[in-house]
């Protein structure tokens, strides 16, 4: 209980535009109830993971956006201060495509902050804790050196670097071999996985999945060298790519659940059209991004030459 309170109090201050707000919280009749922002659309996990299944990564240009949106919220989130002007000190703990919503609006935004560590829980942590999604702790927190708000800007790029290679990055056979993965934190290049990954973009994962967190980027400066690589290959993309991604994704996965009829099949694909046609024009007539490449496994990302478990999500 001290816990689900702890998480809603922080999430009833965190107010931004990559962060899911926390409007209420209470006990009813036993029963322990948050109520929270509704981000209509769905995980990135569950984006990525039907296209991993087709071997392929994201686009580039979406790849980009997104992490440089997860970014902004933990700078944010990282840098918050209290009433009293003093830092929060807030450590999330718990990245990953799980706890990252995408929503039909293109908004892009961080949830789940159960495991979340700040000066303002009630609840004791401790800093060796092991928390969160086993693919996605640094290096640090698995050998037990203590952890800081670096452990979030690992995480964020793992994200990062899974969204282009098409895969797990740490993901074993089992917990034991992820752990040694983390461990080890043996990176391979993107660029041997994908022939449209620029060697900046490259070098700027792998500084920032560096097994020292001294040489890390801070999740504030993560944000602002995505925001240039976005600038520079990212074609232009913005929220509204996003929301088409989302939506043909959306539409695809409830076609899949409901086994719908050939009237509702072909409403489905007027919609990806007529959602098409308003990114055209958000852009001012410049032809958009296909997210339908990505949905169909079409995208010219190479599949992985590195061989390794792909591993699913349960972790």
């Amino acid at each position: 209980r001290a816990m689900f309170e702890d998480e809603a109090r922080l999430g009833q201050l965190l107010r931004h535009d990559n962060v899911v707000h926390v409007h209420d919280a209470r006990d009813v009749g036993g029963t322990l109830i948050m109520v929270m922002e509704l981000v209509d659309g769905d995980t990135l996990k569950g984006l990525i993971e039907p296209a991993w299944e087709r071997g392929v990564g994201m686009p580039l240009p979406s790849a980009l956006y997104v992490a440089e949106q997860l970014c902004r919220g933990l700078a944010y989130v990282h840098d918050l201060r209290g009433s009293d002007g003093l830092p929060l000190g807030i450590v999330h703990r718990d990245v990953s495509p799980h706890n990252l919503l995408l929503g039909r609006d293109g908004g892009v935004k961080l949830t789940d902050f159960g495991l979340a560590d700040a000066r303002v829980n009630e609840a004791a942590r401790s800093d060796d804790l092991i928390g969160g999604k086993l693919g996605y702790l640094a290096p640090e927190l698995v050998l037990q050196k203590g952890t800081d708000q670096r452990i979030d800007s690992f995480a964020a790029a793992i994200c990062l670097w899974e969204m282009l290679a098409g895969r797990r990055l740490f993901q074993g056979r089992d917990d034991g071999e992820t752990v040694r993965n983390v461990a080890r934190c043996e990176v391979p290049s993107l660029r041997t996985i994908r022939r449209d990954v620029p060697d900046e973009v490259d070098r700027f994962v792998q500084t920032s999945l560096s097994p020292d967190p001294d040489a890390r980027p801070s999740s504030g400066a993560m944000a602002d060298a995505l925001a240039a690589l976005v600038q520079r290959h990212g074609k232009g993309v913005s929220a509204t790519d996003v929301a088409l991604m989302v939506g043909l994704h959306v539409a695809r996965r409830d076609r899949e659940k409901q086994s719908p009829s050939v009237v509702e099949l072909g409403l489905a694909e007027l919609l990806a059209s007529e959602l098409e046609d308003f990114v055209l024009q958000q852009r001012g007539g410049e032809a958009p991004l296909d997210p339908r490449e990505f949905e169909l496994g079409l995208t010219g990302a190479a599949r992985p030459k590195v061989r390794a478990p792909r591993g699913d999500f349960d972790d």
